[in-house]
């Protein structure tokens, strides 16, 4: 069968009059020239060349010093039986520049966030060739669930190959940059640009010749689309801090990937290997040394090591091909996607059948208002169990730190609503905008004291945030603030969807929320190992919080509802609960501030884990306390109404 998709191929793309074919004057490939849906990923856009419809999507990322039109011979192919997207990284091609570094992290958020605001939706078959694999990789180890399958196409896998040869390859990466930054420049001050050292006995020619794709003309474009992307090497400065950025991250995006390397289950994956790696024309590919086929041997056996991530994973071998398979061997390409997409679309037939989460009535009082949850009536066992208090002890916190969450204890709660999300920065500083309400004396970056830093705030954290992530930095008298603020608007509303205040929500709401009908460890169950698909925290946050959403949600359909940010609530702090209020109201008892000794104060109750704790802080029953002005670059909150 795949003999006679190879011998059908010139028939298919004559068809669809793609690659030299002219259709009304202008070849096809042009409409990689020109901007497809230009996608906001928080201040900064990415451009996403969609086509075709039908599910799972495909999505097409490509090797460093490449954008979508990497894929030009591939994605109207696949477009014709499902919807295909390729995209250009931020900074690169027709995108915005985004921020720096350009982490594999990073480059992995973005494409989520542009998939999902683009209204694509989950689960992907995710493609990728050469360093396009390092981000593709990320995405599936942070977004699992997210995943429906994975095409490496003669991907890099620095990663795994021996310490020697990684140790050369980041060595010559190194020595590359002054290069990109010697072109960089040029293009910057509208300079003639340098010519790069000839190798191969091939022509000199000017870096945004030789940097770029495998060199221009690409024969496998028209003149046109050839044209119009050797412009864009030629002028765009921010192309060029991309990729040296790009480029200098790649040994801490490798430590990365061996860090978090994680099983994808039974998530088909298949590996291309041309055997020819990192060769772009085999008419140029250089002599069979002793030297060189040792490195096209590794690079093949780690390749194969990817195997293992999946119980449904092949390594092809494309022969006759250079690294660029999807230009050199299209339909291998083609086959193996569909290969893919025909079992993640059967996997996802036989899991029909299977209940989903009940939809919870959602409502937003105002624009600038968060978007609130209703909760229904319920109750509920509170606190941790003996043996989960020592799996916690086990995992990077002691018994005494998890005393406080016993008695267990059942809890009535009332319906309420809650806040879908955490309240975002850019929600925080329309009620700044409005108030004027000051940033405070500064915020800590030390969770293990009460120091803060006068330079830190909301509105500097120390880390880049976009409007989408959580605000931090705030105190429980910042919260109520701005819940002040809300409660505002809401008198002078008629439109006001419900009856009833903002305010913090108590610790057992918080808690029956997040749980939302589970007594297990975590929201998503028992299983530590499924973590990383449902929180950010210490070992995948990479030191700083993440937009709202991009996890999944619980059962009542609360993103974030543990991890990215610790949740302040309405409580007075108790070292147990004994005593405590069964029907899910606050706890306004005081107790005695460590600071100031002897003085009777209220320590509030902050909940959730955040993006600098470890796992063992996202179970529901974890408990924190702070005093009411603390402020810290995890903390940040949710909002309640009353109904």
């Amino acid at each position: 069968m795949k003999r006679l998709r190879l011998l059908l191929l010139p028939a298919v793309f004559a068809a669809v009059a793609f690659g030299q074919q002219r259709a009304g004057g202008a070849a096809a490939d042009m409409v990689y020239a020109r901007p497809g849906q230009l996608v906001d990923v928080g201040g900064y856009r990415v451009n996403l060349h969609c086509m075709g419809s039908g599910s799972p999507t495909v999505v097409f990322d490509s090797g460093w010093g490449d954008w979508s039109p990497a894929w030009s011979k591939v994605q109207p192919q696949v477009a014709r039986w499902t919807r295909a997207c390729s995209y250009d990284r931020a900074g690169t091609g027709l995108s915005d520049p985004g921020p720096l570094p350009r982490t594999s992290v990073r480059i992995a958020g973005e494409l989520r966030a542009a998939l999902h605001h683009a209204g694509l939706a989950g689960p992907y078959i995710l493609v990728a060739s050469a360093f396009g694999s390092d981000n593709v990789r990320t995405f599936a180890d942070l977004y699992t669930r997210e995943v429906a399958g994975l095409v490496f196409v003669d991907a890099d896998a620095d990663d795994l190959i021996s310490k020697a040869l990684q140790e050369e390859s980041h060595r010559s990466e190194a020595g590359f940059i002054p290069s990109l930054i010697a072109c960089r420049n040029a293009v910057a001050e509208h300079r003639p640009l340098p010519v790069l050292p000839s190798r191969s006995s091939r022509p000199s020619r000017v870096c945004a010749e030789r940097v770029f794709f495998r060199g221009f003309p690409e024969a496998e474009w028209s003149s046109g689309l050839n044209a119009e992307v050797l412009q864009l090497a030629k002028t765009k400065v921010a192309m060029y801090d991309a990729y040296i950025s790009e480029m200098k991250e790649m040994p801490a995006d490798e430590l990365w990937l061996r860090q978090h390397r994680r099983s994808f289950g039974s998530v088909p994956l298949r590996v291309l290997t041309s055997g020819n790696h990192g060769v772009g024309h085999l008419a140029q590919k250089p002599p069979d040394t002793p030297q060189h086929l040792e490195y096209e041997k590794e690079n093949t056996q780690a390749q194969g090591r990817w195997l293992a991530l999946s119980s449904d994973a092949r390594q092809i071998f494309v022969h006759d091909s250079s690294e660029y398979i999807q230009f050199d061997q299209p339909a291998a390409v083609i086959d193996a996607i569909r290969d893919v997409h025909d079992r993640a679309e059967n996997a996802a037939k036989a899991q029909q059948s299977q209940p989903s989460p009940r939809a919870m009535e959602t409502f937003r009082d105002c624009p600038d208002c968060p978007q609130m949850v209703v909760v229904p009536a319920g109750r509920f066992t509170m606190g941790s169990s003996a043996a989960e208090k020592s799996w916690a002890a086990a995992h990077g916190t002691t018994l005494g730190s998890v005393a406080d969450e016993a008695p267990q204890h059942e809890v009535s709660v009332p319906s309420f609503a809650i806040g879908k999300y955490d309240v975002t920065r850019g929600e925080y500083a329309a009620f700044v905008r409005e108030t004027g309400h000051p940033a405070g004396d500064g915020c800590g970056a030390d969770s293990y004291s009460w120091r803060k830093r006068p330079e830190l705030s909301w509105e500097n954290p120390g880390f880049r945030q976009t409007d989408r992530d959580p605000v931090v930095c705030v105190s429980w008298q910042d919260a109520n603030g701005y819940i002040a603020w809300l409660n505002g608007k809401l008198r002078r509303s008629s439109s006001a969807s419900n009856t009833g205040p903002y305010r913090l929500p108590s610790e057992s709401e918080w808690e029956y929320a997040a749980r939302a009908g589970t007594q297990t460890r975590f929201w998503w169950g028992d299983d530590d190992a499924a973590t990383p698909d449902h929180a950010w925290y210490k070992e995948n946050a990479g030191g700083t919080t993440h937009p709202v959403g991009m996890k999944a949600a619980n059962a009542f359909g609360l993103y974030d509802a543990v991890g990215n940010v610790w949740q302040w609530t309405a409580d007075c702090y108790a070292g147990s609960y004994s005593g405590a209020p069964a029907s899910g109201r606050a706890n306004e008892t005081g107790v005695i501030d460590p600071r100031p000794k002897g003085t009777h104060v209220c320590m509030r109750v902050d909940r959730g884990g955040s993006w600098f704790f470890g796992p063992w802080a996202l179970r529901s029953a974890t408990r924190e306390r702070n005093p009411v002005d603390f402020r810290d670059t995890y903390m940040g909150f949710r909002v309640a109404r009353t109904l």
